[in-house]
Order: structure tokens, then C-alpha cells, then sequence
């Protein structure tokens, strides 16, 4: 069976936004989504990066995120990526949207662009870990700020 999991990866990033920034960002998560299908035949990447390539990131997001739901709705999985994922918009509503439900998985990833591999980082049963999920993010938080 085919799963389909939700790609969580900054577009705009940290304040202030850039063009250049944006860019670097959709090459990253293209490269992710492209190692998924080609490496994984039973993981569909659905990535809210690219469904909304059309929407300007200097607009309002709120809209986008709204359809965000909607998408997250549709994949049992959440897979986060990128070093400043707490630091984007987009991805801090994603987990915590997905933490709301009891069940699922959420995993938090790094891509190794080198050697073209994801590292799993940690990775959470909704059903069964959900406050583990909120003391990783919290102490991936305090990491950060050292």
C-alpha cells in the first residue's frame, strides 16, 4: 500500500525573507521529494512547497495555510525537514496542526544532500508519544538558542 506523507519544509524561512532564500529553500525540498519517489515506492511526498508554487511568498499566507489542513488531512504522515524548520510560519502551523490529532506518525529528518540520504532524527506515534513529540521540540528549541 501506497502512504502518502505531508513534506513540512521551510519556503521563506527566518525574517527577513529573500528571493534567494525562497529559491534555495525549493531546490532543497525538491531534491527531498525527488529522493522519496525515486527511493521509496511506497511513499507518495506531498508537498505544500510545490502545490502552491503559484502563490507569491510575500503574500498572505494565511490562505495557504488554511488549504494546508486540507492536505494534511489526506497523509497519515508528517516528515519535517530543515535546520530552521521552528523559525518558519508555514512549518510551525503544520506540526502543530498534525500534533492535534491521535494518531499518525511525525518524523523530524535531515537530508544529507552529499550523500543523497534522509536521516531520521526522531520519529513520533501520535498515538502513543504525543507529549515525547513536545518535549523533542522543546528541547530542539533550547539547543538552538545555546
Amino acid at each position: 500500500m501506497i502512504k502518502k506523507v505531508y513534506i513540512a519544509h521551510p519556503l521563506r524561512g527566518e525574517k527577513p525573507y529573500t528571493e534567494e532564500q525562497c529559491k534555495e529553500n525549493i531546490r532543497r525540498v525538491t531534491k527531498i521529494c525527488h529522493k522519496i519517489f525515486t527511493g521509496m515506492t511506497d511513499v507518495v511526498p506531498v508537498s505544500p512547497v510545490h502545490a502552491f508554487s503559484f502563490v507569491p511568498p510575500e503574500c498572505d499566507q494565511r490562505k495557504v495555510l488554511d488549504c494546508c489542513c486540507g492536505l494534511l488531512d489526506a497523509c497519515g504522515d508528517l516528515w519535517v525537514f530543515g535546520d530552521n524548520w521552528m523559525y518558519s510560519e508555514g512549518c510551525v502551523f503544520e506540526v502543530s496542526e498534525f500534533c492535534r490529532r491521535d494518531k499518525g506518525f511525525i518524523s523530524f529528518c535531515e537530508f544529507d544532500e552529499d550523500a543523497g540520504q534522509i536521516k531520521w532524527k526522531a520519529r513520533f506515534d501520535l498515538s502513543k508519544d504525543k507529549s515525547d513529540v513536545i518535549s523533542y521540540i522543546l528541547n530542539e528549541r533550547r539547543e538552538r538558542l545555546k
